[in-house]
């Protein structure tokens, strides 16, 4: 499918938002701008709210939308990755209180995140789950410590999961930036600085029942994990067809760069081929066996390797050009190694390969 097709076929407005309020300001964001006003326009667009639904075309939607993005800026994609996960999470949860929020999440007029890295590695068994809550009146109290939670700000709310007495897993959804959930900036990264990504500190913070978004996780993340991963494949398809058009744009680099073995039409045709993929992929999200997670997995790592080599070609054929500070080629390369390494990381998907069913 050509580039242009893909535009024409987006959700309207999406590619307007990133022609004239992301383009201009990439290498602010690049920088550590967090683009707040492209995301709140970005929801008004409609890119939000094509997954909330069953149908694994809406999923496939949110993927290229996430993709337009991402083809001028990954922190920004990675942005709307957290925004459609918290939807993702809201809309499959069967307790109404939660699910209030879910139009304004879906809209932009809300933001917020995910902090499900550490879950997902603690199902793994990588690392320990951070979060313990206990029961309290109407509610739970919780506290712990996640090291990075992405799209957050003041009054920003992200899904985290917190672990009982009892042995039971429960999703609750906290409310940044106050004094029992404090943020605090204590690193700074070599790319996607601009992404509002904070160490969050649980204190006690009190989790009413109308915010728990699941009593019982074992049953709930594997409804929501194949579409958790999938949606990630629209920043890496996104990111390589945006240095495929740089490479293209560059007509004296690509003349002297023609012999090298990944050019534009190698990575666009593997992009396109990856996105067939999704699309089959997410006609079937819904299926909850290790097996089905398992596949959705290998395709995520195939996009995030394509990503890796799409940036690695981008600064062959740009050579010193590519190499100064400031330049897009280096920007792309930075962003193709988060794709790598963001939840489900691929050290972390190479593992549950080798396990298997």
């Amino acid at each position: 499918m050509a580039a242009t097709a893909r535009i024409a076929d987006a959700p309207r407005g999406v590619d307007q938002v990133v022609r004239e309020e992301l383009r201009p300001r990439v290498a602010e964001i690049d920088a550590g701008a967090y683009p707040e006003a492209a995301l709140r326009a970005l929801g008004g667009s409609g890119a939000f709210g094509h997954h909330l639904g069953e149908a694994g075309e809406g999923l496939l939607a949110a993927v290229d939308a996430m993709g337009l993005v991402g083809e001028a800026c990954l922190s920004t994609a990675f942005c709307v990755w957290c925004q459609d996960a918290l939807a993702w999470y809201l809309a499959r949860s069967e307790e109404a209180g939660p699910r209030r929020h879910l139009a304004a999440v879906a809209s932009g007029e809300a933001l917020g995140g995910t902090g499900l890295s550490n879950p997902m590695k603690a199902l793994a068994g990588i690392e320990p789950l951070a979060l313990e809550g206990r029961r309290e009146g109407n509610g739970y109290r919780v506290r712990g410590r996640l090291p990075w939670v992405s799209n957050l700000g003041p009054g920003h709310r992200f899904a985290g999961i917190f672990a009982l007495p009892d042995g039971r897993r429960l999703m609750g959804l906290f409310e940044a930036g106050g004094k029992a959930v404090s943020i605090s900036a204590n690193a700074r990264f070599v790319a996607l600085e601009g992404t509002g990504t904070y160490t969050v500190m649980v204190r006690d913070a009190f989790v009413p029942d109308e915010d728990i978004v699941s009593g019982d996780t074992a049953a709930f993340v594997p409804r929501i994990r194949n579409g958790f991963v999938l949606l990630q494949t629209g920043m890496g398809l996104g990111l390589a067809r945006g240095v495929a058009a740089m490479m293209r744009q560059d007509a004296r680099g690509r003349e002297q760069a023609r012999f090298l073995p990944l050019g534009p039409e190698a990575i666009e045709e593997r992009a396109e081929a990856l996105r067939e993929r999704v699309a089959a992929a997410a006609q079937v999200h819904a299926e909850t066996g290790r097996g089905a997670f398992l596949e959705i997995l290998r395709l995520r790592l195939d996009v995030s390797l394509l990503a890796l080599e799409a940036a690695q070609a981008g600064m062959l054929q740009l050579g010193a050009r590519g190499y100064l500070e400031g330049a897009e080629a280096f920007r792309r390369l930075r962003e193709a190694q988060f794709v790598a390494i963001v939840t489900p990381s691929v050290k972390h998907i190479t593992t549950e390969l080798a396990r298997g069913v």
